[in-house]
């Protein structure tokens, strides 16, 4: 009997770090983008992409200097493809908070839904003495915050799907 226990207990062994081994191929890829906020390149926005089979995402930070902070996370929504930052860039205007524009995409080709998700992130950047913080303004957009250029039912067309035409609207609307 105990050189069964003995047999289960290595085949357990075995099939854990199998398991522990496969989950742990799984890759993650980080691409930095520099940014000048009030002056050149003091930014860095640092996106990590990872190709994880189950649930694939993609989380970004902003850092300055030593200061990283959290900014957003996106999961693959049920397409075929994960979700992608398509766009990064940073809105100034006088006299106005600098403004954080994160645009992400993900490809859809299915039967009911055919086309490119958008959905797009506005922060006010605050830099003071504290250190920075980020406020989400992106309910600025109301609807046009994310949505479909492609077919569901009826052909549909997104009208924010680069970072000139975001900054387009923010010229006319962000007061």
């Amino acid at each position: 009997m105990g050189k069964y226990k003995h047999l289960i207990t290595m085949f357990f062994v075995c099939f854990v770090n199998a398991a522990y081994a496969k989950n742990s191929i799984q890759s993650c890829e980080e691409a930095v983008t520099k940014l000048t906020v009030n002056k050149k390149h003091d930014f860095n926005l640092m996106s990590k992409s990872c190709d994880f089979e189950e649930n694939p995402f993609i989380e970004n930070f902003l850092i300055n200097g030593k200061q990283k902070r959290f900014v957003n996370k996106y999961s693959m929504d049920g397409g075929k493809w994960p979700q992608k930052l398509e766009a990064v860039s940073i809105y100034k205007q006088k006299n106005k908070v600098p403004v954080l524009i994160t645009l992400h995409t993900q490809r859809w080709d299915t039967p009911t839904i055919n086309g490119v998700t958008y959905s797009i992130n506005l922060y006010k950047i605050i830099n003071n003495n504290e250190g920075v913080n980020l406020i989400d303004i992106s309910k600025i957009l109301g609807e046009d915050k994310s949505g479909l250029d492609g077919v569901s039912d009826d052909y549909m067309h997104f009208k924010f799907k680069d970072i000139n035409s975001i900054k387009e609207w923010l010229d006319k609307n962000y007061k």
